[in-house]
């Protein structure tokens, strides 16, 4: 059982009247993190657990209603004098949900919800209009290194060096860049059963959910961009020529893109730019939130030594490690990557939302990566090289 970095937004929240919606792939863990926070409650404290993906639980708060939903509350023991807590798992499917939900802030306020989504923001954005005010929306991705590990960190953007454990923290990243962290994968102990698994959750991702909830038209031609964008992860991404490639138009292939992002399966990279005649500014680069993910969807477990993507990898992994804590730190940070058209670049370019300071970050296998002085222009007040030896420090 891990602990969740989201475990204390949720406790700081927890007093608010809003309602919390916990959003992320399938099997990242927020099904179980719902009953973590049940476990946790008060004894005293009344709470019920429903899946929304279960008919039976459907059928309860079906054409809800404050008459029905009074009689549901009255049954489960929700009175006026506690607060009681309902858990709502997997509310995406749930075809009244907004109604659901706003029935409950306005006329129930001694009851606190918690809910779940196995998909973005964008596919809740009726949410967003129903439940003005009336909401928190919080990520969950994969494991980070300090959740599998268990080892606090106080602040995540400090990088700090936990050197006695260095060279076990340097295998245990080396690790995710192959397999990825979610945690039904890290759990196996075998290669095989981790490539299961990691197969497992991509059918998940793309059939249950994906070719399921959204309108796909060409779902062969979904198939293969992800494919595509797997032998891509690190270099400029081309959207034109990706359509020419499937045989479809740059619409859909923008279309399935988004849909992909709004999945967790992948996340774009816009350009840093202030100089429009010397950067490239038309282009993003994509990269998977989960680098097993991104494994299994070329069906590639070779040992990181012997691969000639390994510095792709290597770089996914950081980036999405950044990004992460990103998130779970409420987004102080926006995220680029930086390239000029004579060949200049920086990896990853973090631009601090209040102060416009700006931090950049190398990455290397090996050697040193020199960064290049026409970034100086843009006075950057940190400047990092991660290499496999530190790499540890930015993927808590």
């Amino acid at each position: 059982m891990y602990t969740r970095l989201i475990e204390k937004t949720l406790q700081d929240l927890f007093p608010s009247p809003e309602i919390l919606v916990v959003y992320g792939p399938r099997r990242a863990g927020k099904t179980t993190l719902l009953h973590q926070v049940q476990a946790r409650l008060h004894p005293q404290q009344p709470s019920a657990l429903y899946s929304l993906d279960d008919p039976t639980a459907q059928a309860i708060f079906d054409q809800p209603s404050t008459a029905r939903l009074s009689r549901i509350f009255t049954e489960l023991g929700f009175t006026l004098e506690k607060r009681s807590v309902l858990l709502l798992d997997e509310i995406q499917g749930f075809e009244r949900v907004d109604l659901l939900l706003k029935l409950i802030y306005d006329h129930f306020p001694h009851v606190k919800v918690i809910a779940t989504s196995s998909s973005s923001l964008l596919l809740l954005n009726h949410l967003t209009d129903s439940l003005a005010g009336r909401k928190y929306f919080i990520e969950l991705l994969p494991l980070t290194l300090a959740e599998y590990t268990g080892i606090p960190i106080e602040d995540f953007f400090s990088f700090p060096e936990h050197i006695t454990r260095q060279g076990e923290l340097s295998q245990i990243v080396q690790s995710f860049m192959v397999y990825g962290s979610y945690p039904e994968v890290v759990a196996r102990s075998g290669g095989m059963e981790k490539e299961s698994k990691l197969r497992d959750i991509v059918e998940s991702v793309l059939y249950k959910d994906i070719f399921l909830m959204e309108n796909i038209k060409a779902p062969q031609a979904l198939v293969k961009l992800v494919a595509l964008l797997a032998y891509q992860i690190g270099n400029l991404v081309n959207v034109n020529e990706l359509a020419a490639q499937l045989g479809i138009s740059r619409n859909t292939v923008e279309q399935y893109i988004s849909i992909l992002e709004k999945y967790f399966l992948i996340f774009r990279l816009p350009p840093f730019e202030r100089n429009l005649r010397s950067e490239i500014n038309s282009k993003q680069k994509v990269y998977f939130w989960d680098t097993g993910v991104r494994n299994a969807v070329i069906n590639r477990f070779a040992p990181l030594e012997t691969r000639e993507d390994r510095g792709a990898l290597f770089e996914n992994q950081v980036i999405a490690s950044i990004l992460k804590r990103n998130l779970y730190a409420r987004r102080p940070y926006n995220a680029y990557f930086w390239r000029t058209y004579q060949g200049y670049e920086i990896d990853l370019v973090l631009e601090d939302v209040h102060s416009q300071e700006l931090w950049a970050f190398q990455m290397t296998l090996g050697g040193r990566a020199p960064f290049s002085n026409a970034f100086d222009t843009y006075t950057p007040v940190r400047k990092m090289i991660v290499c496999p030896e530190n790499a540890y420090r930015f993927c808590w």
